[in-house]
């Protein structure tokens, strides 16, 4: 059994979701979900909840004596005196049962490390593991996991005829906790307009007559301050439109500039095809941000 402990946002889920699918299919055994971040985070946004649930996913969920087991969490001294008498019974499967010998592998970064496949069955996963390299090996059982389990609203369905009606392309701003946050604003921080004004540019060299639909968590702020060359139009989703669905559109438009957000990386990668212009910042995190973003966005999309 691998655990994958999910925490944080849609894309940063789908990320933990699919290294440890990866890890499962190597070590050809099952992968178990731990929710427990979600209620008990301090701190947690409301976009920061369980979302998995919207695709075809097999959902096999860990429970709490799994996780602190591979968590390795200490014994009480009934189980301390439990372990002891297995052994002396000559109980061993029982006595390793009990033992909760840890084994946590932690993301020691945001840099793709070959050892990851190193570990064992029985290992919990904790990180970001923010690179395609981490789910190589399943990448295309992936793209069938991401679908969605559910039919879009009519609202939904109305703008995604008119993005297959092509050509298109997305555009994704992320403000939200980028700007209000004092950590996220310092550490990662909202790109500027001057990328968005030369990825469009870039675009419409490509693609000159490519309707341009914009998305973004803040998007009457963003149609206020940005207005893309040639056609387009601010994405304005109806109240309750949930992330996945966004998610589709996105996947659904010939081209893509992408935020410094996994969401909008996610959008790209399950959208991509033949021909598809893919625009990513080549400025990831914020100038003095501690993180290393080498390895997140593929060598194949061109960085402004």
């Amino acid at each position: 059994m691998i655990i994958t402990r999910l925490s944080g946002g849609l894309g940063n889920q789908m990320f933990q979701y699919a290294a440890g699918l990866a890890l499962a299919h190597t070590r050809r055994t099952v992968l178990k979900l731990d929710v427990s971040w979600f209620g008990a985070a301090p701190g947690a946004k409301a976009h920061e909840r369980y979302a998995l649930s919207s695709f075809n996913l097999p959902e096999q969920f860990a429970t709490e004596d799994e996780v602190e087991r591979r968590r390795g969490v200490p014994l009480t001294r009934v189980e301390r005196w439990s372990v002891a008498l297995a052994r002396r019974l000559h109980f061993y499967q029982y006595s390793r049962r009990l033992e909760r010998r840890g084994r946590i592998h932690r993301d020691p970064g945001l840099r793709f490390d070959a050892a990851f496949f190193d570990q064992p069955d029985d290992t919990c996963l904790e990180g970001n593991w923010q690179s395609e390299r981490f789910f190589a090996p399943v990448a295309s059982q992936l793209k069938s996991h991401f679908t969605l389990r559910y039919p879009a609203s009519p609202a939904v369905a109305e703008l995604e005829a008119r993005i297959r009606r092509g050509p298109s392309a997305f555009l994704h701003f992320r403000r939200g906790d980028y700007v209000t946050d004092p950590r996220y604003a310092r550490e990662i921080g909202a790109l500027a307009g001057d990328y968005y004004h030369a990825a469009v540019s870039r675009l419409r060299e490509r693609a000159p007559d490519a309707v341009v639909y914009v998305f973004s968590d803040d998007i009457e702020g963003v149609a206020r301050d940005f207005v893309p060359s040639g056609p387009h139009e601010f994405v304005r989703e109806p109240p309750g439109t949930e992330p996945h669905q966004l998610l589709r559109l996105m996947t659904l438009c010939d081209h893509a500039i992408i935020a410094n957000s996994t969401f909008s990386w996610w959008g790209a990668w399950l959208g991509e095809r033949p021909g598809q212009l893919v625009i990513a910042p080549r400025r990831w995190f914020a100038d003095g941000s501690p993180y290393n973003a080498a390895d997140i966005v593929p060598e194949r999309w061109l960085k402004l």
